[in-house]
C-alpha cells in the first residue's frame, strides 16, 4: 500500500515548469505548453521519468527558449516578432524528448531481468540528442489556428534575416553648389548580413550665392541609388563599403541684372562612400561619408560677370541618417 500511493503521488506532480523573462510575457506558461504537447502526443502525460524547466527570453534578436533537463540543456530561437512559433517549435522539441524518455525503460528491462549491466549514460541521453537534431531539421507543422508559417523558424538560428529599411537624415554636401550647402534625404532599402540597396530622393535646401550687382538662387532635387557591402562588424553594427549614383536637377534663377534668366541643367556623380549602421533593432542609424566624382558638372555663369562658382574636380557627402528597421 505504502508503494502504491508514492507512485501515484509522482505521477500528479508536474514534469514541467516555465518562467518567462522581460519582454516574453506573451510566451506560454506552464498550463498553455503542456496542454501544446499533450496535443502533439495525442495523450496526457502522467509517467514522465525526469522533469524539464523552460525559460523564455527576448533580446533585440527575437525570442530564445532555453530546455533544461537531466540530460542536459537545449536552445532554441526564434527571430519573428510574436513568441507562436517558438512556442510551438518548443512543445514538439518537449514531446519527442518525452517520447524518447518513454522509450528508454523498455529498452533496459530485458538486461535488468537477465543480469546485465545497465547502459551507460551517455548512450542513455543520446536518444534525445538526436530527438533535439530533429526538431533542429524538420520544422513542425501547425497544430491549430495558432500556428502558422513562421512556426517552423525557430530552429533555423543560422539563417540571415532579410530586412527591410527607411531612412531620413540631414546630408552636407561640399564642392557642388558652393563650399557648403545643407540637404534632407529620404531613402528606403532592403538587405541581409553582407549586401543591402537603397533608393531615395534628396533636397537641396535652396542657396543664393551673391555675384556681381545680383545674386543667383539655386534649388535641386535628386535621387540617389546606391549598394553596399559590408566589409567588417556584426549584425549589431556593421562597416560598409558603398557606391552608386547621384543625379540631380539643378535650377539657378537670376535677379538684379540687366537681363535676369533661369538656367537649368544636369548634375551627375558617382559616390565612393564609407557607411557605420546600426541595422539590428527597430530603430537605427547611418552615418556615411562620401567622395563624390561629378560625370557632369553643375556651375552657372552670367554674362560679362563670370562663373557664379567654380566646383572642384571631387566634391564630398556626409550624412546622419536615422532608419527604421523591419524584418521580412
Amino acid at each position: 500500500m505504502l508503494a502504491a500511493s508514492g507512485t501515484a503521488t509522482a505521477q500528479t506532480e508536474p514534469f514541467l515548469s516555465v518562467t518567462r523573462g522581460a519582454g516574453a510575457e506573451s510566451c506560454p506558461d506552464a498550463a498553455r505548453l503542456i496542454e501544446r504537447v499533450e496535443q502533439l502526443r495525442g495523450r496526457p502525460e502522467t509517467g514522465a521519468s525526469g522533469s524539464y524547466v523552460v525559460e523564455f527570453t527576448r533580446d533585440t534578436d527575437g525570442f530564445r527558449a532555453s530546455i533544461r533537463s537531466g540530460s542536459g540543456a537545449r536552445e532554441l530561437r526564434d527571430r519573428s516578432r510574436s513568441c507562436a512559433g517558438l512556442e510551438q517549435a518548443t512543445a514538439v522539441t518537449l514531446a519527442l524528448l518525452l517520447d524518447s524518455d518513454a522509450r528508454e525503460p523498455a529498452v533496459r528491462a530485458p538486461e535488468a531481468d537477465a543480469g546485465a549491466e545497465p547502459a551507460p549514460a551517455p548512450e542513455a541521453a543520446a536518444p534525445a540528442s538526436e530527438a533535439v537534431a530533429a526538431a533542429a531539421t524538420s520544422p513542425p507543422k501547425p497544430a491549430g489556428p495558432g500556428g502558422g508559417e513562421r512556426t517552423g523558424e525557430a530552429p533555423s538560428a543560422g539563417r540571415t534575416p532579410t530586412r527591410l529599411t527607411l531612412a531620413v537624415g540631414a546630408i552636407g554636401l561640399f564642392g557642388v553648389v558652393r563650399p557648403f550647402a545643407p540637404a534632407l534625404s529620404a531613402e528606403v532599402g532592403i538587405g541581409g548580413a553582407r549586401l543591402r540597396a537603397t533608393m531615395g530622393a534628396l533636397w537641396l535646401v535652396p542657396q543664393t550665392l551673391k555675384h556681381g550687382p545680383g545674386e543667383l538662387r539655386e534649388t535641386m532635387l535628386g535621387g540617389v541609388v546606391r549598394a553596399c557591402l559590408a566589409a567588417a562588424g556584426s549584425e549589431a553594427l556593421r562597416f560598409d563599403v558603398c557606391s552608386g549614383l547621384h543625379a540631380g536637377w539643378l535650377k539657378a534663377a537670376a535677379s538684379g541684372y540687366t537681363r535676369n534668366d533661369v538656367a537649368e541643367k544636369m548634375w551627375l556623380a558617382v559616390p565612393l562612400e564609407l557607411s557605420l549602421a546600426r541595422l539590428s533593432g527597430p530603430l537605427g542609424f547611418d552615418v556615411s561619408a562620401s567622395a563624390l566624382l561629378p560625370l557632369r558638372r553643375s556651375d552657372f555663369s552670367v554674362d560679362g560677370v563670370g562663373v557664379a562658382y567654380s566646383s572642384p574636380p571631387v566634391g564630398a557627402l556626409v550624412s546622419l541618417r536615422g532608419v527604421g528597421v523591419w524584418v521580412l
